[in-house]
């Protein structure tokens, strides 16, 4: 029997209200086994996965030393992914003219800026702008995603708990921003895809959501123009695409190019980062060398 199930189409960066009164455009409703497990639709680009933690973390135990690597990258964004296998102290400081957004993977550690200091637990975020160096303190193993972008980055207007969005003053700098989604959760209702799905910060070439969630996602998305990255920050979860279906563990990432649909499937209670960009993304040149090097090839 066939199983019809409602697609959400996006047609620009941040979704499409034009013409909607604000609002999302109305759903589609679609056919699962024609439409997307027995899709015969032609892409431009094929989806894809990868595994930066598994990686990083070949011959780490113990290793004190952090190890960092770019994995998914444009002109105006760079997708990373930093690591240590042991307690450390590490030093960051944002390339020239780029803001960095880290957030917590694996562990807990404390940042200290002159801004002040932020406790950093699994999904917590926090941006540092340009300038804005930082020192990071973890007790044991610790995995950070760091995702830099050249222009401002702002609180965006669908994370739940606006007001309580922490900024700390670089004196005559730009503040740093720091967000505790696992706080915002709880009070964030529950979305027309099921589990708990909002924005977290946002500029005119990213845009960056979390998704809280222990059953599948109730519909299917197609997004236009922009293209969608889905990491895995806590267990593991698969996401069911026109192009197939991949199965994420902690620490992977998987790009979604635009005009492909998919959705999130499993019963795991599970935490994903979802980043939008507007420009199409690449895998970057040192992932592609680090992943022959660790397999030998």
């Amino acid at each position: 029997m066939a199983t019809k199930i409602k697609e959400l189409v996006t047609r620009t960066f941040m979704g499409d209200r034009s013409g909607h009164d604000g609002e999302r455009p109305p759903m589609v409703e679609i056919d699962e086994e024609a439409d997307v497990l027995g899709c015969q639709e032609r892409f431009e680009r094929a989806a894809t996965h990868v595994k930066p933690l598994k990686i990083l973390k070949v011959d780490l135990p113990g290793d004190s030393a952090t190890r960092r690597i770019p994995v998914l990258v444009n002109d105006d964004v760079r997708i990373e992914l930093a690591t240590t296998g042991a307690a450390a102290e590490t030093s960051y400081a944002p390339a020239g003219g780029w803001y960095e957004t880290h957030i917590q993977v694996e562990g807990t550690s404390t940042s200290r800026t002159v801004a002040g200091e932020y406790a950093m637990t699994p999904s917590n975020l926090l941006v540092a702008p340009p300038g804005a160096s930082h020192h990071s303190t973890n007790d044991g193993p610790m995995s950070r995603l760091i995702v830099s972008t050249r222009r401002p980055l702002k609180v965006a207007a669908g994370y739940p708990l606006r007001e309580s969005a922490a900024t700390g003053d670089q004196g005559a700098g730009e503040p740093c921003l720091y967000l505790r989604p696992g706080v915002a959760a709880e009070s964030a209702e529950e979305g027309v895809s099921g589990g708990k799905h909002f924005e977290l910060v946002v500029n005119d070439d990213l845009m960056i959501e979390t998704t809280f969630r222990a059953d599948d996602q109730r519909i299917y998305h197609r997004g236009y123009a922009q293209d969608e990255v889905h990491f895995q920050l806590t267990g593991r979860r698969a996401t069911r695409t026109a192009q197939g279906e991949f199965v994420l563990e902690t620490g992977d990432m998987l790009l979604i190019p635009p005009g492909v649909t998919h959705r999130n499937i499993g019963g795991m209670p599970t935490i994903r980062i979802v980043l939008y960009t507007r420009n199409p993304l690449r895998v970057a040149d040192e992932y592609q060398a680090r992943l022959g090097s660790a397999w030998g090839n």
